[in-house]
């Protein structure tokens, strides 16, 4: 299982608010299609399904710091994985 890293840790330095990174979408024929991604926000880091539709849902919320975008970046792959039916990362 490879670890996935931070802005930082790729040597991008401190992501600004706003900063998305796809995770991921449902696989074709999904009964509700969509996509993953981890959101960093003014408060906090997000993982985001956004409907197909255009409606937004936020799944889950972490902590303001670096520690807090691995968890929402890996919970984003994670049901990734869980969509497409692989073991998860």
């Amino acid at each position: 299982m490879e670890q996935i890293k931070t802005e930082q840790e790729l040597g991008l330095g401190k992501p600004k608010s706003g900063y998305e990174w796809e995770a991921g979408k449902t696989p074709p024929g999904d009964s509700a299609p969509g996509r993953w991604a981890a959101t960093k926000r003014v408060r906090d880091w997000a993982v985001l399904f956004r409907s197909d539709k255009g409606i937004e849902y936020v799944i889950h919320t972490f902590p303001l710091t670096e520690a807090g975008e691995r968890a929402a970046k890996t919970m984003a792959a994670k049901l990734v994985d869980i969509a497409w039916g692989r073991t998860a990362r």
